[in-house]
């Protein structure tokens, strides 16, 4: 197999990988690399429409990359509680992908010390159950987005730019636990430390 092959199943590799993504901002950046692998296999082997091509669509790819990063978005919390219309349906209808992140989450009957539905563009973008365990403390038992948000804007939202709301209700450190590889990096970049260890479950905390 030649090198110019192997940079044609890659190429393959990448746009079939970009197709898996819920991500459109994972999906666009894949595809992309996808696309400028297939520049330089059509270059090579002197397939110019194939080059021309991908060269259009990695551009389309890039604009909407840099548009999404420039752009403004508009969020809001929603203050709910379990018996909100929104929230059973919202939850069932996410519940593969929650119990993925969230394997020991269950939804209680009794109300949440702190919970809101995050609403990006008018759109519901994600979910943040709490309860206070002791005075000043707040232990997230659900802090789900959905796919299509998961470029951490949701999350530097929710713990960054609007810890005022979080004060008003005097806390000064919300403790989150994370079992998964992608958990972590999340709360890492929004914030949080790692304080705790125990057979691959961690432990994080953020000062308000």
């Amino acid at each position: 197999m030649s090198n110019v092959e192997i940079i044609g199943y890659v190429a393959s590799a990448l746009l079939l990988l970009a197709m898996m993504m819920t991500s459109v901002i994972r999906l666009r950046i894949i595809n992309t690399m996808g696309c400028i692998l297939y520049i330089v296999y059509g270059l090579c082997i002197g397939s110019y429409p194939v080059a021309l091509m991908n060269t259009a669509i990695a551009c389309v790819n890039i604009v909407y990359i840099v548009r999404n990063r420039f752009m403004k978005h508009v969020f809001k919390l929603m203050e709910i509680n379990s018996e909100d219309s929104l929230v059973v349906p919202f939850i069932n209808h996410y519940k593969a992908d929650i119990q993925r992140h969230f394997p020991e989450f269950s939804l209680n009957d009794a109300p949440y010390s702190c919970a809101y539905m995050i609403v990006r563009n008018m759109n519901i973008a994600g979910i943040f159950l709490a309860n206070e365990m002791e005075p000043g403390r707040l232990l997230v038992e659900l802090d789900y987005v959905i796919p299509t948000y998961r470029d951490f804007k949701v999350g530097n939202f929710l713990f960054n730019e609007n810890r005022d709301e979080f004060k008003k209700r005097k806390i000064n450190k919300i403790t989150a636990i994370s079992g998964s590889n992608y958990h972590t990096r999340y709360l890492k970049r929004v914030g949080f430390s790692e304080v705790s260890c125990d057979g691959g479950v961690k432990v994080f905390e953020l000062m308000v």
